[in-house]
């Protein structure tokens, strides 16, 4: 049975937001695969010792061992936490889909749409042969657009706040094509 300290350590490593134990412990076992090696080199006498050959294979059994466990340990710590929002932002409240005319004509599948305010996700689909994008706007200010895009989906979040803004494709001349709509925030 393990003792608490050594449970109590395991945990911690678990805990860890870093895959430092990892690299430490990978590292360990790198650096004793290469003094193994050399010694094995500057010795040829070496594999057939018993007592010192058994000796070598228990230390290299717990560090393989270690480095296993330091890996399950630690996987995902830093993915996971980078996947969450840095704290004080806002979260998504809604999602807002549009979909580009997908015979090629310079129009949205609407010409208006309501979103609640805050973090909004736009999802912007675009089965059309010819490039598109979503840019939202308030006056003349751009406040957020996904990326132009072509038989593609696309995603942007905006933070809106209660008002008009108008949405519209960026791409030259479908604007004035007639690619625009109308977007209430509440």
């Amino acid at each position: 049975m393990l003792p608490v300290d050594a449970v109590s350590a395991t945990w911690r490593v678990a805990a860890a937001t870093s895959k430092t134990p990892f690299y430490a412990v990978g590292g360990a076992l790198v650096a004793w695969a290469v003094a193994l090696a050399a010694f094995g080199m500057i010795r040829p006498e070496f594999p057939r010792m018993r007592r010192p050959s058994l000796v070598v294979m228990l230390i290299t059994g717990l560090v393989v061992v270690g480095t296993m466990a330091a890996a399950v340990l630690t996987a995902g710590g830093e993915g996971q936490h980078a996947a969450a929002a840095p704290a004080g932002a806002p979260t998504a409240s809604a999602t807002l889909t549009l979909s580009a005319d997908p015979s090629g004509a310079l129009a949205y599948d609407t010409r208006q749409a309501t979103i609640s305010a805050g973090a909004d996700t736009v999802r912007f689909v675009n089965r059309s042969p010819l490039p598109h994008n979503v840019t939202i706007a308030r006056g003349a200010k751009v406040v957020g657009a996904t990326k132009t895009i072509q038989d593609a989906t696309a995603t942007a979040t905006v933070t809106l706040s209660p008002g008009r803004y108008v949405f519209y494709c960026s791409v030259d001349g479908h604007r004035q094509g007639g690619m625009q709509g109308t977007l209430t925030v509440r």
